[in-house]
């Protein structure tokens, strides 16, 4: 009997024991679901080890948060074939950009992409500050950029860099403000003010407290932030000459001539109006302050439409009251054209992934998400061509017209972060109230001995 009931045992505790492990092994199983999915294209990428791409940029949130959005996505793309892929972003101020840029590369310093401004991007290719990336987009995606966009990021026919997106600045204004003053600014790119008409508007809108010299409402902010450059500051010199003229073409034909082209007396008598709109007629002031426009401190302010995302992020969607006119000119009207580009530096240990990144970056998808954060206008012909604001009559409509009626590249040539940084201090100086002959003549000679060592460069 007692031998039949620990055989009875015996049995039953082989099956508890069995049970037992049947049960964990099900368990272990159970908690991890990876092991399930190990034969999935998703699970096989995970496995791979994280790559983290550098980025260096210029100190801005909504690209920032551009990118991010932009990585999201392009982790999901080709059965999430990149979703191992991440971005550690270091930023710095406008004017440090291009020499951090240099300085970088010839350090060997570990840094996949860079953004770029586009003139700057024959600079770079000249001094193989990036990887040609040409051979990696076929004619069609080459076909997706607006051809000015195309032409700022090659240099010598091989594409170095596609397009974040495009640019042109116009004369925006606080509708409440020129409401106020009785101010009809013009409707139609055809019929903006001329410079002097303009300077009207300005003293009209700049207001004082009583008792005070220094007024609590600017009229005007010429250029983004606090920087002086080329690209809006450039337009006074160049407008005041003659389309063809050396004073409109601002360099000389071989790209590294500034004497007769930077300081012809056109060019001087622009850039004393530039003067006096500080220190004379006193409607902008001496020192940039932070986000003028934005917190009504200026009537008027020239630049992009980026304005208007920045205007939404802070005021909420269409609430700030804003209108837009063409730009102002002397002689003959423009607007500066190009805008950042993506580089990849030869310093980088993961061009596959840098390249994919900035591939999609530069598709339609992902400049639909730069465009919505940045809302400026696109480099990507076919997201253009969908925005309603951009439309005919809509109110964006101005700067698409402005682009291609007046806009023009700024001076072409590989000595661009030299001429930028020359012309940045002369007309700091100007503004300081230096004399502006002997700057514009001293700064045409600077320029052009830094970037004598570009001859031939075509």
């Amino acid at each position: 009997m007692w031998a039949r009931m620990w055989a009875g045992l015996t049995v039953l505790l082989v099956v508890v024991v069995v049970a037992s492990l049947f049960a964990g092994v099900l368990t272990s199983v159970q908690a991890s679901p990876s092991q399930l999915s190990a034969a999935s294209p998703l699970s096989r990428v995970a496995q791979k080890p994280k790559v983290v791409l550098k980025l260096l940029a210029i100190t801005d949130d909504a690209q920032i948060n551009a990118w991010k959005e932009i990585l999201d996505e392009f982790r999901k793309i080709d059965g999430g074939k990149w979703s191992y892929v991440d971005i550690a972003f270091e930023t710095v101020p406008f004017q440090d950009l291009f020499p951090k840029i240099e300085s970088a590369v010839a350090a060997g310093s570990d840094m996949d992409m860079v953004q770029s401004d586009g003139p700057d991007m024959k600079h770079y290719a000249f001094y193989r500050s990036l990887i040609p990336l040409d051979k990696f987009f076929t004619d069609a995606e080459k076909k997706q950029w607006l051809p000015q966009s195309l032409e700022e990021g090659s240099y010598r026919g091989v594409l170095y860099g596609p397009p974040m997106m495009q640019s042109c600045s116009l004369l925006m204004y606080n509708k409440q403000m020129t409401d106020a003053a009785g101010i009809k600014p013009p409707q139609t790119l055809g019929k903006s003010w001329t410079m002097a008409e303009a300077l009207k508007a300005w003293q009209k809108t700049t207001t004082r407290p009583s008792g005070s010299s220094v007024p609590s409402v600017w009229g005007l902010r010429w250029g983004q932030g606090t920087w002086v450059g080329d690209y809006e500051h450039g337009i006074f010199r160049r407008s005041n000459g003659e389309k063809g003229s050396p004073t409109y073409n601002g360099v000389g034909p071989d790209g590294i001539t500034f004497v007769g082209y930077m300081d012809t007396p056109e060019s001087i008598e622009a850039m004393q109006f530039y003067q006096d709109l500080h220190r004379k007629y006193k409607v902008t002031p001496i020192e940039a302050i932070p986000q003028i426009f934005e917190t009504k401190k200026s009537a008027f302010m020239v630049t992009p439409d980026n304005r208007i995302g920045e205007l939404n992020r802070l005021y909420g969607e269409g609430k700030f009251p804003w209108g837009v006119t063409g730009i102002p000119y002397f002689k003959t009207q423009l607007c500066h054209t190009g805008s950042w580009h993506y580089g990849i530096s030869p310093n980088t240990k993961h061009f596959d992934e840098a390249v994919a990144y900035v591939k999609f970056a530069s598709s339609d998808a992902g400049a639909r998400i730069w465009y919505k954060h940045l809302r400026q206008l696109p480099a990507n012909v076919a997201l253009l061509n969908t925005l309603p604001e951009y439309k005919p009559g809509a109110s964006q409509a101005i700067w698409v017209e402005a682009m291609n009626k007046i806009g023009v590249p700024r001076i072409q040539t590989p000595g661009y972060t030299e001429y930028q940084q020359v012309f940045a201090e002369v007309s700091l100086n100007i503004i300081a109230g230096a004399n502006v002959a002997e700057q514009m003549k001293a700064g045409a000679a600077r320029a052009q001995q830094l970037v004598a060592k570009y001859k031939g460069w075509k």
